[in-house]
């Protein structure tokens, strides 16, 4: 089944043309990677495809479903969950604050029930906590949950930002570069992490320019230049492939 979909998605800045008509998918159950030299479009398309960016031209579809022109909020309740390359989150929060704030309006909270804070309102309450620290001992930071994030390390941070993206049970994830900037062992855990979940039924789909990680971990691979897909198939396939040396190195 695809879940996510994008139809000729083109996307244009002033004249300038991020995305050409690019074609690509992302099957139930995969960890599929987008790599791509620096400025090829990666960060363009995940912002198209969750309606942080209006597209100029082609159509993007969820589990079937148009949604071209929808607001990132409402792609977001969909199902389609992300983290960023900046990573985003309420530094004078605690830690768990920030992991019940990032599925707050998933459980369709209306303000009077807030308010009066009705049994369903408690029940979701306590609903929220249990799965917010059953990710947190999942990833290991389950002993700073009442830490202010801002007080994390930058690691620490990737893996909180990684978990608010689970927390509304998503069907499918889109991860920014979630090794970035990030030390091997962090890497390893992170990759161990994606890997676990895959294998729970979650999908991914990862932008990451670090290539041991994409060959390790993606199990399929699409290659942007220039806002073109050039190339697509298996992390082996993919590293052989002339046009994907040639982008990358120029020869």
């Amino acid at each position: 089944m695809r879940l996510l979909e994008t139809i000729e998605l083109t996307k244009n800045f002033f004249g300038l043309t991020a995305l050409d008509k690019v074609n690509l998918h992302v099957n139930k159950g995969e960890i599929v990677g987008l790599i791509g030299p620096n400025g090829s479009g990666k960060t363009t398309l995940f912002n198209c495809a969750t309606g942080v960016l209006p597209v100029t031209g082609g159509r993007v579809k969820f589990m079937g479903e148009d949604i071209t022109g929808l607001k990132t909020h409402e792609i977001a309740l969909k199902g389609l969950s992300r983290t960023f390359q900046i990573i985003r989150i309420f530094p004078k929060m605690t830690v768990m604050e920030n992991m019940l704030l990032s599925i707050q309006q998933h459980q369709g909270e209306r303000i009077l029930s807030s308010i009066f804070r009705t049994p369903r309102i408690r029940r979701l309450e306590k609903e929220a906590r249990e799965r917010a620290l059953k990710l947190l001992e999942f990833v290991n930071i389950d002993h700073l949950k009442d830490s202010l994030a801002g007080n994390l390390s930058f690691g620490q941070h990737k893996l909180l930002e990684f978990i608010m993206a689970l927390m509304p049970d998503p069907e499918i994830v889109l991860l920014d570069e979630p090794a970035a900037a990030v030390n091997p062992t962090m890497i390893k855990k992170m990759m161990d992490h994606i890997v676990q979940l895959n294998k729970e039924g979650y999908t991914f789909f990862i932008i990451e320019h670090n290539m041991d990680v994409v060959m390790e971990l993606c199990t399929r691979v699409v290659v942007l230049n220039y806002g073109e897909k050039i190339a697509e198939g298996k992390p082996e396939e993919i590293k052989n492939n002339d046009d994907v040396i040639e982008a990358y190195f120029g020869t």
